[in-house]
């Protein structure tokens, strides 16, 4: 028996998971999301592929050496609210911050025709009410010298109102100048601990999760990780005893939001937020590189969200403040785009319009999509696209859930194609449509923001609904080629499965250049040691490497732009080369001419990424086919669905059969265990030799 290493991604909507063989295998499957208990939906799916396997969950997970997951588990709890009580200690006379935010934190996170609505908007509600703010006397200043003495008394006072007054479950602590030097906060919690012992709640510093100048967003930072960790830790807890019961005796890693994995009991919870997204980002960045992309877009569609990214050169750009919630923080995420557009989108008939909207709430998991007979009644993504015949239904999920044709006909019949007067074929067109052109116009956004054009990149095409509506969001894009890889439908769970130990330090420098290059160096090492200390000790991790960045600007400007480092230290490579890096980028996305060298430069940040390899199977490619052969020996039938305005019989393939080399044009429709990739008239379907479908559209 191969030995395995395991990938999993919690989803709104379904709980994925890859199994990678070290004898170059790939297992895909997936399960339900149980929102109340998301270890039990990653058992439920590793379940499934030992089934398909032909073993039970313990004889696979004791064949197993690494489980890595991702999860959204951070992420449902701000969205939902359902976090833990929380109290603040700040500085004194800093309390409002978080209350007061910033101008922009009105609309933060709020979608356009919200923000349009400027009479109705508001700020959100904060995660720390008022009432469990508290501020101590202390002040160090920007260069690191103490100015106010901490003041214990105050720190005793604060706390003992929090644990025994308010009866918190988690304290978020973020001084003013924490990010210069931290050592205020860490004795604010080391004095917690030592007067509340056990008592002690989950603590959440901000000198520890950000080393970036900014008040309000490195509380906000704190304050998230305080909000969300109590249920980060319940899971992690849980999945960790389930697989203990199973007999697993191998090594949990953590997905992060940054693309990498740490150990799992290192983790901090607000890193997780977006982990299963970047799973997606990096299998895509895994695929770029193995098939020679130098551009990539990538086009997640799950069962709640659309998700986009842009790879370009191999990299893909860290997001400078994300907001969650509607709450700037300070992480390193994955720069990522988000709608409400997946599977379980709830497509409806605005009352004051009477126009059709699709979005942005979902039906989830439960009651999910009126097709899945669990009790849904309003019509869905994934209802319409069972109506219109491209997806059969007798074979979901390959076959293990039966969907209800006519329950979905007749929720678009009375919902939306009555109020409209069309038929529900043209109702359920209507609502693919809508759908495709939101997700279009987001891609259309995302690059173009990114300085390129659509037509400069292939779309990669994932999580179980994209294959579906490819073609149909990308068509008006111009790219030229759309890749459907055979793990597409758990792409990120085979992200997750192939990621590395990654660990990140970002520091606030505000530098003119030329400066002392041994001081920046120093930066550099500082940083470096402090990663190397983390990763110590970790039997998982193999060969380290480093991944340095610097932002940089001109002078008088207030953003910047992230650089790689085009050398280890600054006194190997100087100033020059790097100078030439930014100005070229600069002018990449800006446009030729606007670079203003002559304003000299300025350093705002560096950052620098730990890489430790962890040991994983390789994906090994088929013998390619120097010309197209005939699919026909993967052809299963024929169905009619809609196509062009009406419906026309298309080709049905069983992905399974197809080999490299196969080729055929649509109307088609390919069908495999989870997901369902649909080539519209005009189209051409080609396998390569990874198995991976090539869609020309």
């Amino acid at each position: 028996m191969p030995r395995y290493t395991i990938g999993v991604d919690i989803g709104g909507t379904f709980t994925d998971v890859v199994l990678l063989g070290d004898d170059g295998s790939v297992r895909t499957d997936k399960a339900a999301t149980t929102i109340h208990d998301f270890a039990a939906g990653v058992i439920d799916a590793m379940a499934e592929a030992a089934r398909g396997l032909g073993l039970s969950a313990s004889e696979l997970v004791a064949a197993t050496d690494l489980v890595k997951h991702g999860s959204t588990v951070a992420t449902n709890s701000l969205i939902t609210r359902n976090g833990a009580r929380v109290g603040l200690i700040t500085t004194h006379g800093f309390e409002d911050t978080t209350l007061i935010m910033r101008a922009v934190g009105r609309v933060d996170g709020l979608p356009d025709e919200e923000i349009r609505a400027i009479t109705t908007v508001t700020k959100p509600e904060p995660l720390v009410p008022p009432a469990r703010i508290h501020g101590v006397r202390e002040r160090i200043d920007a260069f690191g010298t103490v100015v106010v003495p901490l003041n214990e008394a105050d720190v005793d006072a604060a706390a003992t109102a929090l644990i025994e007054g308010d009866a918190v479950d988690a304290i978020a602590i973020s001084l003013l100048q924490a990010w210069r030097d931290p050592r205020h906060e860490r004795r604010v919690r080391d004095r917690i601990r030592e007067v509340h012992g056990n008592r002690t709640p989950f603590l959440s510093l901000g000198s520890d999760l950000s080393g970036v100048a900014g008040e309000y967003a490195r509380t906000n930072t704190a304050v998230a990780n305080a909000f969300v960790g109590p249920a980060v830790s319940r899971y992690l807890a849980s999945l960790e005893g389930r697989l203990a019961e199973l007999g697993f005796t191998g090594r949990i890693l953590a997905m992060q939001g940054n693309g990498g994995l740490t150990g799992h009991e290192r983790v901090a919870p607000i890193s997780t937020l977006q982990s299963g997204p970047a799973g997606g980002m990096l299998a895509s960045a895994f695929m770029s590189e193995r098939l020679g992309h130098a551009r990539a877009i990538t086009a997640d569609m799950g069962g709640t969200s659309f998700d986009v990214g842009v790879i370009d050169g191999g990299y893909w750009r860290y997001a400078d403040e994300p907001i969650f919630d509607r709450f700037r923080i300070l992480q390193p995420i994955t720069d990522i785009t988000s709608i409400g557009a997946g599977g379980g989108t709830i497509a409806r008939v605005d009352e004051a319009t009477r126009r059709l909207v699709v979005g942005p709430a979902s039906a989830g998991a439960v009651p999910g999509p009126v097709c899945y007979g669990q009790g849904g009644t309003e019509p869905t993504v994934t209802d319409a696209d069972l109506v219109l015949g491209y997806l059969d239904p007798a074979f979901f999920l390959g076959g293990r859930r039966a969907l209800d044709l006519e329950g979905a006909r007749e929720a678009i019949r009375t919902r939306i194609a009555e109020p409209l007067g069309l038929d529900v074929l043209e109702a359920a067109a209507g609502i693919v449509r809508i759908v495709d052109s939101k997700m279009s116009d987001l891609i259309r956004r995302e690059v173009v923001k990114s300085g390129r054009h659509p037509e400069d990149f292939v779309l990669y095409a994932f999580g179980g609904a994209s294959p579906v509506h490819a073609v149909g969001y990308a068509r008006d894009l111009g790219v030229p080629e759309i890749l459907v890889f055979a793990t597409s439908s758990v792409f990120s769970a085979f992200g997750v499965a192939s990621a590395d130990i990654v660990r990140t330090r970002v520091a606030t420098r505000t530098t003119r250049l030329p400066a002392p290059l041994d001081e920046l160096d120093a930066d550099l090492e500082r940083l470096e040691g402090e990663l190397l200390a983390e990763v110590a000790g970790d039997a998982s991790a193999g060969d380290v490497t480093f991944r340095r960045y610097v932002t940089l600007r001109f002078q008088r400007q207030t953003s910047g732009e992230e650089v790689a480092l085009p050398f280890a230290r600054f006194s190997e490579g100087g100033l020059d080369a790097l100078e030439r890096v930014f100005l070229q980028q600069y002018a990449a996305r800006y446009g030729e001419g606007v670079a203003y060298a002559e304003a000299g430069l300025e350093l705002a940040g560096i950052r620098v990424d730990l890489v430790a390899r962890v040991a994983k199977p390789e994906l090994r490619p088929e013998a390619p086919v120097d010309r197209p052969t005939d699919a026909t020996v993967a052809r299963k039938g024929m169905r009619p669905a809609w196509f062009d305005g009406g419906l026309r019989d298309a080709d049905v393939y069983d992905h399974d059969r197809l080999v490299a080399g196969h080729c055929f044009r649509g109307p088609a429709i390919v069908e495999s265990r989870l997901t369902t990739v649909v080539v519209p008239p005009g189209s051409e379907l080609t396998v390569d030799p990874y198995r991976n479908l090539r869609i020309r559209p």
